[in-house]
């Protein structure tokens, strides 16, 4: 039977001594844990004993973030940073952006089944985004596009400014609203 072993970008980024007590922008379970356990993780990506790295984004609206640790919804807010988090701290061990995507693109579009995407090749659907790697930004929870305006990652410099994005080879944002960003191919 196949098996497969996955982290999430916060289990990569941060480390339970290094975040505030009883912010439950960080609450998640299993718990965030220490530096000692996260190079473990990160070992385990480089060594291939971890096949990826897969969002644990938290949909949850900040009404139900809110309140305290044993009340507030469990999962951390990273969608839209998450990749440039463990790209940041990739490049911090001196793992390169090839990595990166691996670990988060073409493995997991293998993993669960999307032969059609997950590497650039011309029979393959064009998901993919222009990022700058050593551009660096600071999050801003309130400007990210979810509807929790709650992250761990507010106020953290990340490498990768996306410049651009393609949805089955077109651009994400050619002709869409303002205020919406889904686009369907």
């Amino acid at each position: 039977m196949p098996v497969s072993a996955e982290t999430c970008p916060h289990y990569l980024t941060l480390d339970c001594d290094h975040i505030p007590d009883n912010v439950t922008a960080f609450k998640c379970c299993p718990p965030i844990r220490d530096l000692h356990e996260q190079d473990a993780l990160w070992a385990g990506l480089a060594d291939g004993t971890l096949d990826g790295v897969v969002t644990d984004h938290s949909p949850a609206s900040a009404d139900m973030k809110a309140g305290t640790l044993a009340t507030a919804w469990g999962g951390v807010s990273s969608l839209q940073v998450g990749f440039r988090a463990v790209l940041t701290g990739a490049m911090r061990r001196g793992l390169s952006l090839a990595d990166v995507v691996r670990w988060m693109s073409c493995n997991t579009a293998r993993l669960v089944g999307l032969d059609d995407r997950g590497d650039i090749t011309p029979v393959l659907r064009a998901d993919l985004a222009i990022i700058r790697p050593y551009e660096r930004f600071v999050v801003d929870a309130t400007a990210l596009e979810s509807r929790n305006p709650i992250c761990a990652c507010d106020g953290m410099t990340l490498n990768g400014v996306v410049t651009r994005t393609f949805v089955a080879g077109r651009d994400a944002l050619s002709g869409v609203r303002e205020g919406n960003l889904i686009v369907r191919p």
